[in-house]
């Protein structure tokens, strides 16, 4: 293509000057009270970024077979690593971040997409430094590409009203080699929330982006479930966990089953003493993994009668002793132990 001429230059420039005298400003609305947008009328950058601030910062991610996914998915959205060989990174000095089959982000109401690999630079340094890679919003450029795919060398910048959407950082130290720099991933994620009547109505997990929060309208439902983005894929109820089982001590026999609840732990099960058990036979181990800080003593139901239990917290693990009278059938668990009583 033929470069420019002089004559080109000053036509393109008297293109523009009368380009600003037929295009209408927006003047933005002020005063005491007012909204918008209003019909038929632009809005600023401004405007657009505070009508979207429902929608938090992050990457749209679903996983394979999720969200625009076909089921080959490799499912490494903006993910960051090396080339093919340890060779070819070190003597490059660059990295790739992968788009996956659907790189998609939002950061500060503004759609970006990545299409296809990038490969981005990561010098050697002469003092330990951090780089940053963002998505960064630059309301400087928002007639041409708003969001663009940064690296910087220490903290990103903040002037101009740049806002950045972190998704790794790499420290790498002077005379190291760009394969034993250290990698940390952050890609945060973003996600709507929907309502159902009850739990047994939540929609395909594999149908909604990761994070997606769903929440039952019905007492049949009670919880907050959400969307995992790890495999198995699947609902996860924040209020209530899953159940664990607990081993049963040498002198008993049956089942006992543990797991978070709101506000603390319900134990379940059932239990038969092999021989009659006196004072401090150990029922059931509650798993360590639960922290339980102090002794819980409560109730418990038996054939012969009401029986006292106690769950300690000896860092071998967290056992539940009979505290009182004596067992020789079945003891019928059924707990709620406050969060006061684990850490």
């Amino acid at each position: 293509m033929a470069e420019a001429t002089e004559y080109d230059k000053l036509q393109d420039q008297r293109l523009d000057d009368l380009e600003s005298l037929i295009t209408a400003e927006y003047e933005p609305p002020e005063g005491t009270e007012y909204s918008f947008p209003v019909a038929n009328q632009g809005i600023t950058q401004d405007q657009f970024r505070l009508m979207n601030l429902g929608q938090a910062n992050g990457m749209i991610h679903g996983d394979n077979g999720a969200v625009n996914d076909p089921e080959s998915s490799t499912g490494n959205r903006y993910y960051l690593e090396g080339h093919d060989s340890d060779s070819e990174t070190n003597q490059r000095n660059t990295l790739i971040l992968r788009a996956g089959t659907s790189a998609e982000s939002i950061v500060e109401g503004f759609y970006h997409r990545l299409t296809e690999d990038m490969e981005l630079p990561f010098p050697s340094v002469t003092s330990t430094t951090v780089y940053h890679v963002c998505i960064t919003y630059d309301p400087r450029l928002f007639k041409t590409t708003p969001l663009k795919i940064e690296v910087y060398p220490g903290d990103p910048p903040t002037s101009q009203g740049r806002i950045h959407l972190l998704l790794h950082t790499v420290e790498r130290k002077p005379n190291q080699l760009l394969t034993q720099a250290t990698i940390t991933r952050y890609r945060q994620y973003t996600a709507g929330i929907i309502s159902v009547q009850n739990s047994n109505q939540l929609p395909d997990p594999n149908s909604v982006p990761a994070g997606t929060i769903a929440v039952p309208s019905s007492n049949d439902g009670s919880g907050i479930y959400v969307r995992s983005n790890t495999t198995p894929i699947r609902w996860a109820n924040t209020m209530v966990g899953d159940w664990e089982e607990c081993n049963i001590g040498s002198n008993w026999t049956g089942y006992v089953y543990v797991r978070r609840v709101s506000g603390g732990l319900q134990i379940r099960g059932r239990v038969q003493a092999r021989t009659e058990q006196s004072s401090g036979s150990r029922m059931f181990q509650v798993p360590p993994a639960y922290g339980m800080s102090r002794e819980y003593r409560d109730a418990v139901y038996t054939t012969s009668g009401i029986r006292a239990i106690g769950i300690g917290y000896a860092t071998s693990g967290r056992w539940a002793e009979l505290l009182a009278g004596s067992a020789n059938s079945w003891v019928d668990t059924n707990l709620y132990v406050p969060d006061y009583f684990y850490s």
